[in-house]
């Protein structure tokens, strides 16, 4: 067998003094740097069938250093005391062959039975078997070679070796021939290899390394130490155990780096840690070919040629003290020679484990990563670890099943919901957490006793024990969850998290992704105010109906419990904590704002969750007509887009009872589920009682007589009636006219302000002295006001509508004026009017041209336009000289500029349109002045409000009750600028919705948008309108 890796120098001959043969009786070589002596009395045959019974003398120099061997020799000298041989051990010398023979070794033996395994041969003619170390290059004859030989990885052992041996073999022809001179022995030791913990180096004994595993370990194959103590390198088949100095303890805080290097790939390379029991199971994998159970493999493996450096939480794949590392290049089904690999710079340090800080129930807990276990041994990469790029992120690299240790254990239940942020760089089989509640099997997480603990997010498997979201993440995305877990967890206290990323496939080094901000909590109580106090309600969501529910959406209760905002399509019931009694004198209250329109809310009490068998919901809102089955619509005041309206309906209008649910329909499951968006807040069930108003006696002023400032006026006189104190003016107002709703009490209200009105209020009709019909054709551009053409010697509107002028001196600025009784003012939805132009009286004059006429849809002015149906369109301002002038009013009838609303018609129609202006005449198919759903879609009207000084004095006295007169002091009109921007006012002050607002765009378009406007209307009759590209719809999408 051929060493490569020997080391040696050419010498001349002639360098090399003749021996010269005293009577020397020591051979002297160096150990380590000091002189050794061996007397040639102790020597003896080295295979005494060989040695011919010593009958050739060793020739020693007179320095003892150099020995002759002639002829056919085998003598052993012994070593006393017994050499120990490390895997640093060298051994250098000089070799001379005089006269090469059959085989010219050195041989370093435990014993003198001649082992061709301990022989280190220089020259030879005759072939020699595997066993020997055949020496390159090999001396030729005649010349004088140097050799340094790493015995140390041939051999080893402690006080082992006692013989040194020379050896030359000349048995088949000529025993005397053969000539080698072997001068300057030293046997020293390099550097032996260290591991350092925490800046300790702990040194093995390379000469006590053994073999581990039963025939598994090839003997002949020893480690190799690098000069710097820092490298072993293994080469060929080896199981070998080295034991420390001293022990190394490794716990849960110890950190592993090494560096490793792999040149020949094999079965399988690992570097392991153990006890004097040299058991396997703590070996780190850091190549590999072939598959081995109970070891750890590495992240990622090293493939031939390449070097990685590992870093890993060793201390949490095990922890103990360990006195000796262990090495294994697994190669025993082939060339056992074959396989390299080096492990280099092996440290073991102390490190701070992160913690992972998740919010529980508002309170931060820290989670210590020491703590992370394999859920499952048969499904987790153990060396793939959990990392922690941010106190509150954790990040899975590769197959992953880990489990975290809850610091403090807390408790989920059917209101407990999960908030987390998740973000997936790379794709695994599936991505998902779980919360085990078993403190003695996490691997429980896969149970689906009792129901589901885990929850995945990513991922295109789908496993039976999981509940998988929608919708998922996708690669690159960043994406937040709330899991309604009690929904599907059996519940119990959480004592793991596990994290799981799927992906045994393979090389299970697929996926990454990243848990962030994670967040348990409890949904608030649902809290119902019953009989003046405050009932929490649990917030268990059951379905309510019959498989109306879509599940996916849940009523998101206010942290106070006292606001239920409702998303998308649902229909959720709650369970009272103890069932309610509705009786004749129960009252439920409550608030409504509805934010985006859908096709049904309604509020629910029932006796079970079966909506179809009793009549037990009342429609509050939705823009469903039909098909209505058990809900309760009639007699029920509905609130629209935009709008917030307050409840309170009397109940035994619709069924009395004992009830053990509470529930709410949010139905919207024609279309999109997910939209759709409403608030019911203020919940309460009281018994009506006698009102304390009853009997009192007090008055109040208004400015003017809406229904909140009506309820407030009452509310602040009821401090100075003794009965009253701290009780609500709305349900005393209810119980005082014994109404069945909150509606009733506003009808109240208006009929009292209305009344306060009376004496101050003045038809149109008679202030205009006219028929209705007279008043009805004006209004469509009609009647001689409209059609004569002022000139001289010609019809005079001064003279013709003197009427106009007196009207205004004797009423306009003290008395309230109603609008006509005409078609053109009836179903003003929108509380929003306006005259359009398109002539004017004077013969050589036009309008103001302030607005432009996109089109006119004559189905919506039938009794104007005579017709059923049709339109008309004016493209490019082909309408000619335009004008417009509107007025608002507010969403109760008590505001001044509503209650006030004929005189702002008077101003706007008659005073500035008619009389200053001149301007007449409507656009055709349209009437000249109407509500604007009545009237032509514009681009915009000029604008005039209404400001009313008045005193509304209110008394209330036990007979009589309420009594309302009202004292006008001035009505002033004036510019309010735009009538959209106006109406814009209107939404501020609470007195007009925002949906409103825009529903109001539809009839006043804005500057330079008829062209859009033009595109939408004539889209719906089939037409495509060519003078615009771009639909108002498709510009908003």
């Amino acid at each position: 067998m051929k060493f490569p890796s020997i080391s040696l120098v050419a010498l001349a001959a002639s360098i090399i003094s003749p021996v010269v043969v005293v009577a020397q009786s020591n051979i002297v070589f160096k150990i380590d740097g000091s002189d050794v002596s061996i007397p040639l009395s102790g020597q003896t045959s080295y295979d005494s069938n060989q040695d011919e019974r010593m009958r050739r003398p060793l020739v020693v120099s007179a320095d003892g250093r150099s020995v002759t061997v002639e002829g056919n020799t085998h003598r052993a000298l012994p070593l006393t005391p017994a050499l120990t041989i490390k895997a640093s051990t060298t051994m250098e010398l000089d070799v001379t062959i005089g006269d090469i023979q059959e085989a010219q070794a050195l041989c370093i033996d435990e014993n003198t039975g001649h082992s061709p395994s301990r022989c280190f041969v220089f020259a030879h003619t005759q072939d020699l078997s595997s066993s020997w170390h055949v020496l390159e290059p090999q001396t030729p004859e005649g010349e004088t070679r140097h050799y340094s030989i790493p015995i140390g990885h041939y051999f080893w052992g402690v006080n082992k070796y006692n013989y040194l041996a020379y050896m030359q073999d000349n048995d088949s022809n000529d025993r005397d021939s053969g000539s080698m001179t072997i001068a300057n022995i030293q046997i020293s030791d390099g550097a032996e290899y260290f591991i350092e913990q925490d800046g300790i180096r702990h040194y093995v004994n390379t000469a006590e390394q053994k073999s581990i595993g039963s025939g598994q370990d090839s003997w002949q194959y020893g480690l190799k130490v690098s000069d710097d103590g820092k490298s072993m390198q293994v080469q060929g088949n080896m199981h070998r155990a080295v034991p420390l100095d001293t022990a190394v303890t490794i716990d849960v805080n110890t950190q592993l780096d090494f560096d490793f290097t792999l040149e020949d790939l094999r079965d399988l390379h690992a570097l392991c840690f153990a006890d004097s029991t040299l058991n396997k199971n703590k070996c780190l994998v850091a190549g590999k070919q072939e598959h081995w159970s109970n070891v750890f493999y590495l992240s990622p493996q090293t493939q031939q040629g390449e070097s990685h450096h590992y870093s890993l939480p060793i201390g949490l794949l095990y922890q103990g003290t360990f006195d000796h590392i262990m090495f294994i290049q697994d190669n025993d089904s082939g060339c056992r020679s074959c396989g390299d690999a080096t492990y280099a710079n092996v440290k073991l340090s102390q490190i701070v484990h992160p913690e992972l800080d998740i919010m529980v129930n508002g309170v931060v807990q820290k989670i210590k990563a020491s703590t992370a276990v394999s859920a499952r041994d048969d499904q987790d990469t153990k060396t793939n670890f959990l990392e922690f790029p941010t106190s509150v992120s954790v990040t899975m690299i590769g197959n992953t099943h880990k489990a975290l240790t809850i610091t403090e254990p807390f408790t989920i239940d059917k209101a407990t919901e999960l908030d987390f942020d998740f973000t997936v760089t790379d794709f695994a089989d599936h991505h998902t957490i779980c919360i085990v509640t078993d403190p003695t099997n996490i691997a429980s997480y896969k149970s689906t006793s009792g129901g589901k603990r885990c929850f995945t997010v990513a991922g295109p498997q789908t496993v039976s024990w999981d509940v998988d979201m929608s919708p998922k993440t996708q690669l690159g995305e960043t994406r937040h969850y709330n899991i309604p877990i009690g929904r599907w967890h059996p519940g119990g206290t959480a004592y793991y998290l596990v994290f799981v990323q799927d992906s045994d496939a393979g090389n299970k080094l697929p996926g990454e992704s990243t848990f962030s901000n994670i967040e348990f909590s409890q949904r608030p109580d649902l809290v119902l105010n019953i009989n003046g106090v405050d009932t929490g309600v649990f917030n268990h969501q059951l379905s309510y109906g019959s498989r109306q529910d879509f599940s996916d959406n849940l009523v998101d209760v206010s942290d106070d419990g006292k606001t239920a905002s409702m998303y998308g399509n649902l229909w959720k019931a709650f369970e009272l904590p103890t069932p309610v009694t509705i009786t004749d004198d129960t009252v439920l209250s409550f608030t409504l704002d509805v934010e985006q329109e859908l096709e049904i809310v309604s509020i629910c009490f029932d006796e079970d969750l079966s909506d179809q068998v009793h009549a037990r919901c009342l429609k509050l809102s939705g823009y469903q007509t039909r098909d209505f089955g058990t809900l309760i619509y009639k007699g029920i005041k509905q609130t629209y887009e935009g709008e917030t309206k307050e409840y309170m309906i009397r109940l035994k209008e619709f069924y009395t009872g004992t009830f053990q649910y509470i529930a709410l329909q949010h139905d919207n499951d024609a279309t999109d589920r997910y939209t759709g968006i409403s608030h019911i807040s203020d919940i309460s069930l009281h018994e009506i009682e006698p009102s304390c108003l009853t009997g009192a006696t007090f008055n109040f002023n208004l400015n003017e007589c809406t229904i909140d400032g009506f309820v407030a006026g009452v509310q602040s006189s009821m401090a100075s009636v003794g009965a009253c104190a701290g009780k609500d003016a709305w349900r005393e107002l209810l119980s005082l006219w014994d109404g069945q709703s909150d509606s009733d009490v506003r009808k109240r209200i208006q009929d009292i302000c209305v009344s306060g009105n009376a004496g101050e209020t003045v038809s149109f009709d008679m202030l205009l002295d006219s028929e209705k019909q007279f008043v009805e054709e004006f209004f469509d551009g009609g009647n001689k006001w409209n059609y004569e053409v002022d000139e001289a010697g010609g019809p005079d509107l001064a003279t013709n509508a003197a009427r106009i002028t007196y009207a205004d001196e004797k009423f306009d600025d003290k008395t309230a004026i109603s609008l006509p009784h005409v078609h053109n003012f009836e179903g003003c939805e929108l509380r929003a009017a306006m005259c359009c132009y398109v002539a004017a009286r004077d013969a050589d004059s036009e309008p103001t041209d302030n607005s432009d006429a996109c089109y006119m849809e004559f189905k919506n002015s039938q009794e104007s336009s005579h017709v059923r149906d049709g339109y008309s369109i004016y493209p490019d301002d082909s309408e000619g000289a335009f004008a417009c002038h509107g007025f608002v009013w507010g969403n109760d009838s008590g505001y001044a500029d509503a209650a006030f609303k004929g005189n702002t018609l008077f101003d706007v129609a008659l005073l500035n349109g008619l009389m200053s202006n001149k301007e007449v005449e409507e656009l055709p198919g349209a009437p000249m002045c109407g509500c604007v759903e009545h009237m032509p879609v514009v681009s915009r009207a000029d604008c005039t409000k209404t400001t009313v000084t008045q005193t509304i004095s209110v008394s209330f006295k036990p007979v009589t009750q309420f009594f309302a007169e009202t004292s006008i002091t001035s009505v002033a009109h004036e510019d309010c600028g735009d009538l959209t921007t106006h109406y814009g006012q209107l939404v501020t002050d609470g007195k007009a919705t925002a949906t409103e607002a825009l529903k109001l765009k539809r009839h006043l378009v804005g500057d330079g948008q008829c062209g859009n406007a033009l595109y939408d209307f004539l889209e719906t009759k089939g037409f495509i309108y060519p003078g615009s590209g771009v639909s108002s719809t498709q510009a908003k999408k």
